[in-house]
């Protein structure tokens, strides 16, 4: 199956656009929980200005949504990774597809290459043998024109001296 490499593009560019809006919605995300943390960090609701044991609680919970942010951006870094290598090997394979077809034409084009140049040596044998037949029968009818020629001038000659003989014997 030969896909455009167009189309291979296409598909390649939309889903990195995706995966780059998905990290970039995800980042956002983290910033606002850092900034939730932060607020927290400042709270002092406990005696004498202090951090109370809620404070303190609202801040782990902080940085615990923090942490799980930081491992979804890592699992759809890793998501993207692994799709990156599919279809970079999808890619690979389809290359290797690609190069396996023009080795078939190149060896069927070089076989044909080989049957065209016996044919051209066989198709011009043919040609000289015909060439040469025509040429002794050309030469062999000259011949017998010649031999024609020479054989009714004689023909001719010895009858025309005939006649004068006859005549000699009649008179």
């Amino acid at each position: 199956m030969k896909i455009p490499f167009s189309v291979i593009l296409f598909f390649i560019a939309t889903n990195f656009l995706y995966a780059q809006e998905e990290i970039n919605k995800l980042t956002v995300e983290r910033t606002n929980l850092y900034r939730k943390y932060k607020e927290t960090e400042s709270l002092t609701s406990g005696l004498f200005g202090n951090r109370s044991k809620g404070d303190l609680q609202t801040t782990i919970d902080a940085l615990n949504e923090i942490i799980k942010k930081d491992n979804e951006i890592l699992e759809e870094l890793s998501h993207i990774q692994e799709n990156s290598k599919i279809e970079f090997t999808n890619k690979y394979n389809d290359l290797i597809m690609q190069n396996n077809d023009l080795s078939q034409k190149n060896r069927e084009l070089m076989e044909m290459t080989e049957r065209h140049k016996g044919y051209t040596k066989e198709n011009h044998q043919i040609i000289e043998q015909t060439q040469q037949q025509h040429t002794l029968l050309i030469s062999l009818l000259i011949v017998l024109g010649l031999l024609s020629i020479v054989y009714t001038t004689k023909y001719f000659i010895l009858k025309n001296e005939m006649n004068k003989l006859r005549k000699g014997i009649q008179d």
